[in-house]
């Protein structure tokens, strides 16, 4: 094939991800739904400080990848991840389990998805699948997205959703997400969605053919995708994770693949509601080409993180929490640490949720063996905050307000 047909070809296939014919003839305006605040978290008294960690995959999967995990309003927390004898064989499915968070009991793990399962219902082959994330959407409604590959490696893949009317128990059949007209392959998940006035959502999303860039899915209250707003550009910046601040403000935070920078996380803004975000700036803080996760606290400029406190390694695993939305970070208390280590990479791919008796629960893949977890509640917190001499400044920031432009 000559120059010029190879031109030709990448030029269709990069309008093709770029879906600008597709999707730009959709008006669909909508502003950030800000979450309810947490029950004041970070209030005096209380409970005593609590901290508790244990492995709770199971051993039914030679290795275990990418926890995820959602909080019901009933009170349970439901946790997924994906296991197989490695990542991408054949035998990878996507399991869960379910947590009473007021009695810490875990129910057994479930297998929820299996790949012959997704290629009957897509009539299409699947060769493995990857990351899920999950989202309570009404009551009693869960949305679970999931990666699957039906050529190549992970650049080949495409997004699902299935959806649970029973808070889990049962599944209906998995529906291909089009992310884009031409293909509709090179989209995977890795965080939560964020929630629109309208009841639609922004779905966090990344590519890995043709460059490895972050974009914000939006998809109506039916789960299909009616825009799409790039958040980074060429091979800077993937698996995004966005906090919103008010109706049309948010903070994102992504992993840096950018080969040639100084591995550090990259930082962006939108005041549009997610339209568009500001060019990426390297924040203070490490990145060893990892992922993180964030959670707000009592107000929009109060951040948690976990994430790999190393520029090159995931030799660590460290909570840091931020008074300005994110731009700083003050380090808390380290989860995992080693020096040295035989393995490559043994923590990865943290997950930090809320649940509604104040307490704080992660979840991560150790030494690609089992997901751990972590749960701490609130006075742990503040405990950890007050070592490091933050209390004050915490208070201040707690109590401040932030306006709308």
């Amino acid at each position: 094939m000559n120059k010029t047909l190879w031109a030709g070809l990448y030029l269709i296939i990069a309008i093709g991800f770029s879906g600008y014919n597709y999707f730009s003839q959709i008006v669909y305006e909508s502003k950030f739904s800000r979450a309810p605040e947490p029950n004041s978290i970070l209030k005096e008294g209380g409970n005593a400080p609590f901290f508790h960690s244990a492995f709770v995959s199971g051993n039914l999967t030679k290795e275990v990848h990418s926890a995820t995990a959602v909080s019901l309003s009933n009170g349970e927390l439901l946790l997924f991840w994906y296991g197989g004898e490695r990542e991408g064989s054949a035998d990878v499915a996507i399991y869960s389990r379910r947590l009473n968070t007021e009695t810490a009991q875990w129910g057994n793990v479930r297998k929820i998805v299996e790949r012959q399962q997704v290629a009957g219902s897509l009539q299409r082959n699947i060769r493995k699948l990857g990351n899920p994330i999950a989202y309570e959407y009404g009551q009693n409604e869960i949305w679970l997205f999931f990666v699957s590959v039906s050529v190549g490696g992970w650049a080949g893949s495409s997004i699902n959703l299935q959806k649970s009317f029973d808070n889990g128990e049962t599944w209906g059949k998995p529906q291909r997400l089009i992310t884009s007209p031409f293909l509709n392959i090179s989209t995977l998940v890795k965080e939560r969605p964020i929630r629109y006035q309208d009841g639609s959502i922004g779905l966090p999303v990344y590519h890995e053919f043709l460059g490895k860039f972050a974009e914000l899915l939006h998809l109506d209250q039916r789960g299909q995708v009616v825009n799409k707003y790039r958040m980074s550009k060429a091979r800077e910046a993937i698996q995004p994770v966005v906090i919103p601040r008010s109706e049309s403000q948010a903070i994102a935070l992504m992993r840096n693949v950018n080969d040639s920078s100084d591995h550090r996380l990259w930082y962006s803004q939108s005041a549009d509601s997610g339209k568009s975000w500001q060019p990426l700036e390297p924040l203070q803080v490490p990145n060893p080409n990892a992922a993180v996760t964030a959670i707000p606290l009592d107000n929009s400029d109060l951040l948690l993180m976990v994430f790999n406190n190393h520029p090159s390694e995931r030799i660590d695993l460290t909570l840091a929490l931020s008074m300005d939305a994110g731009k700083n970070w003050n380090l808390l208390t380290e989860f995992e640490k080693e020096p040295e280590s035989d393995e490559h990479n043994p923590f990865s791919y943290p997950f930090l949720v809320t649940t509604n008796n104040e307490q704080f629960h992660l979840f991560y893949t150790w030494k690609r063996k089992k997901i751990k977890y972590v749960v701490f509640n609130q006075q742990q917190l503040l405990s950890w905050i007050k070592n490091k001499n933050l209390g004050t400044k915490i208070l201040e920031v707690k109590h401040g307000t932030i306006s709308d432009t």
